[in-house]
């Protein structure tokens, strides 16, 4: 078997968006919730325990040894979506990796040296342009700065609160950070969710790539209806009303990383139809401008003029 020696040719056209600054896509449920989470009792701790178990590095070692690191030369296909990404975000590429798995799945991980890894059971569950929508939304996650704090609820996710309890740090995290972490979670992939929209630039293929990883199958995908998996996040909505359901979907989503798909979905088209989206693509937008801050402890540069914490070691950044 003989790797391509080329990668195919970026795909030219779509709307390029250079200087873009993350807060032009930012979610403000994610901002109110990033806020929420730095001002938790025990963030620092549990960010010093992360790193003496070298969690990260562990994971990469992981992956470097058990899955393929796509390159020009390694699946270009898919790693062209990935420079595809980039160049649209105005981003550096982050390391591919493909992993074997059945169940469909793709994540971003990383404060050091930023990783996105894509499972077997994705790349064929997707079309080219839905996998274009999926790295775009891990890239978003890169651009706006979520790694830190998402690696933590990823190693918790991971790990679990019973597989750590003897750990002395354990007792010291209260159930407020774990509620505020996962909370988090789930409002930055809203965030996410809308970088993936500006690289694939087609709402219905945002749609549809969640539709699919919340239940289709390539067997029926012809059979399948964005519309009514849109129709489901009002259903949703409406059983909420009931003050047991309401209980049920508390208790379902209180440790989940994820918003449930079909509401994301919705917040995909009402994003689109806002009218933000379309300013976006023409180039009316935040961008990144003048000497950034940098941190004192590890000297990163911090873009964002709303974090408190930098967003590379967890240190608290000095007001300006």
């Amino acid at each position: 078997m003989t790797a391509p020696t080329q990668t195919p040719p970026a795909d030219e056209n779509r709307v390029r968006l250079p200087g873009l600054h993350p807060t032009a896509f930012e979610h403000p449920l994610d901002r109110a919730a990033l806020e929420t989470l730095r001002r938790t009792p025990g963030l620092d701790l549990l960010f010093r325990k992360l790193s003496a178990l070298h969690y990260e590095r562990m994971v990469r070692l992981y992956f470097t040894a058990d899955s393929l690191r796509l390159t020009p030369r390694q699946c270009p296909r898919v790693y062209q979506l990935l420079r595809d990404s980039a160049g649209v975000l105005d981003m550096d590429e982050p390391d591919l990796f493909l992993a074997q798995s059945p169940i469909p799945n793709a994540w971003a991980i990383g404060m050091e040296r930023r990783t996105i890894v894509v499972t077997s059971g994705l790349v064929d569950l997707l079309s080219t342009d839905e996998l274009r929508y999926v790295i775009g939304h891990e890239m978003g996650h890169i651009k706006s700065d979520h790694m830190l704090y998402r690696t933590m609820a990823a190693f918790l996710a991971v790990v679990g609160l019973v597989a750590i309890r003897n750990l002395p740090f354990v007792n010291l995290l209260t159930q407020a950070l774990l509620i505020a972490l996962y909370d988090w979670s789930r409002k930055s992939e809203l965030t996410a969710d809308r970088a993936g929209l500006l690289v694939a630039q087609d709402q219905g293929v945002g749609v549809s790539a969640l539709l699919k990883l919340a239940g289709g199958a390539r067997s029926v995908a012809e059979e399948l209806s964005t519309e009514e998996f849109v129709k489901q996040a009002d259903d949703l909505e409406d059983m909420g009303t009931n003050l047991l359901d309401a209980l049920y979907l508390f208790e379902m989503t209180l440790k989940q990383t994820h918003p449930f798909p079909a509401l994301r979905a919705r917040e995909i088209v009402r994003w689109h139809d806002h009218g933000a989206y379309r300013q976006i693509l023409l180039g009316d937008y935040p961008r990144y401008s003048g000497e950034a801050r940098r941190c004192a402890r590890c000297a990163a540069p911090v873009e964002n003029p709303l974090f408190q914490f930098c967003p590379e070691c967890g240190a608290r950044l000095d007001a300006e």
